[in-house]
């Protein structure tokens, strides 16, 4: 473990380029300005085109940096097809991206379906990640092959919650969990963020068999109770979230950013991490149940791959 890590640990990321999810506020927004801070030029993926720009406008100003290099590219998590846009013009922008951080995410908000079909917490937290990792997954190995190992990195935020999942662990026939309560709905996606890690360390991680990819590692990341917009709205719809944030056991946005620094750009974050869980802050936490479920984990992507493929969002060609 790392227990003294700060973002002022981080090494000189300058020419390295990076990509996150949700980036305008909270978590994202520190783990942005912690890059930044180092050199790198960053990608905001947000919804909102007047936030991202206010934040990309606050982060120059702390940074002393007018012309610091980040960048806003229009995403809206409950929408797949702006995932695929956004995904594409990146890449008509970029030859190179040296990690990805898919940080967006929702907590215990109201039933609401996306216009794919899909709830908010299942699509939100998971299904857009997957996919846009997913598009993204060719520029990441090209960039692999021609960088040190380690260089390289997929970060996925998830939460502790993904053990308070209900079996099955994944609810394939009812995937919306209608007719469950918003924080079942959350702890789902969470343990397939979870799982979703773990199978990429499978497919591309640095292991026997795919070193022909380039050396990528990967890690999900639980932040832990962090006093943000998203704990704000678990506190107002959890018993459980109030007792938590009224003992004061939440932590800073800019604390619970190291993880994601952690595990995206620390020299500290070691070759046989890959496809570990992180725990606040640089420490390897444990899994069992159904996050060592491997035919699940199995299942997951597959399920997913078959979705997307089937809406559309992926071609034929693309393939992992």
């Amino acid at each position: 473990m790392c227990t003294s890590f700060t973002a002022d640990s981080l090494p000189d990321l300058t020419g390295r380029v990076y990509l996150i999810t949700g980036g305008n506020a909270g978590i994202g927004y520190e783990t942005v300005y912690g890059l930044a801070s180092k050199g790198a030029t960053v990608y905001i993926c947000a919804r909102s085109e007047s936030k991202a720009t206010t934040a990309i406008t606050f982060l120059r100003e702390k940074l002393q940096n007018p012309n610091a290099p980040i960048h806003y590219l229009q995403m809206d998590n409950m929408n797949l097809s702006t995932v695929v846009a956004a995904a594409n013009t990146f890449l008509s922008k970029e030859s190179s991206l040296h990690g990805l951080i898919l940080n967006a995410g929702i907590m215990c908000t109201p039933w609401e379906e996306s216009t794919d079909g899909y709830e908010s917490h299942w699509q939100t937290n998971y299904l857009s990640h997957y996919l846009l990792a997913y598009l993204l997954l060719p520029i990441i190995q090209a960039t692999a092959l021609n960088c040190e190992p380690g260089v390289v990195r997929i970060v996925e935020l998830t939460s502790d919650a993904w053990h308070m999942a209900k079996g099955p662990g994944i609810w394939f026939d009812q995937i919306s969990m209608a007719n469950h309560e918003p924080f079942d709905r959350y702890c789902q996606s969470k343990l397939a963020n979870l799982l979703h890690i773990r199978e990429l360390q499978k497919k591309i991680g640095p292991r026997p068999g795919n070193a022909e990819k380039g050396e990528i590692w990967v890690a999900a990341v639980h932040p832990g109770l962090v006093e943000t917009g998203l704990s704000a709205n678990f506190a107002t719809t959890s018993v459980l979230g109030r007792t938590l944030l009224g003992l004061g056991m939440g932590v800073s946005p800019d604390k619970g950013a190291l993880g994601s620094l952690f595990a995206i750009a620390s020299n500290d974050f070691k070759r046989d991490w890959s496809g570990s869980y992180m725990v606040p802050t640089a420490k390897k936490g444990w899994t069992w149940r159904w996050a060592n479920d491997k035919d699940l984990q199995e299942k997951l992507w597959k399920w997913t791959e078959d979705q997307l493929r089937w809406k559309g969002f992926l071609s034929s060609s693309l393939r992992l």
